[in-house]
């Protein structure tokens, strides 16, 4: 099994601090934003509480997976004040999508950070 098996690739993004012409390339691919510690919470029991729907996995599905990937990176970052985005890109995109954030990443330095990569 190769990449060929690879559907999405997710990422967890942090920023603060940043223009909203980089924001809005940040969050055009994302499902699920992340502004403070409420909000999280909130996020977390809507999500962990979500029932699937047994069949396949559908966005909600997804999410909850994602929180509970990246729930302790997000609640670090949160108290740092960065708002947090998980981006989901499809194979389809190729690696670009993934390669422009790397690159904001390298660009902004702490302002915009990478802290995680998952494949599925």
């Amino acid at each position: 099994m190769g990449n060929t098996e690879i559907k999405y690739k997710v990422m967890l993004l942090a920023y603060k601090d940043i223009e909203d012409r980089v924001k809005n390339i940040i969050t055009k691919h994302s499902v699920c934003n992340i502004k403070d510690e409420t909000n999280f919470k909130k996020l977390l029991r809507e999500q962990t509480n979500y029932q699937g729907s047994g069949r396949g996995f559908n966005l909600n599905d997804r999410i909850s997976i994602y929180l509970g990937w990246f729930e302790n990176q997000i609640a670090s970052k949160l108290k740092e004040g960065y708002t947090l985005d998980i981006i989901e890109v499809h194979k389809s995109y190729g690696n670009t999508r993934e390669e422009l954030l790397k690159a904001l990443d390298i660009e902004y330095g702490e302002d915009i950070l990478v802290l995680d990569i998952q494949e599925l």
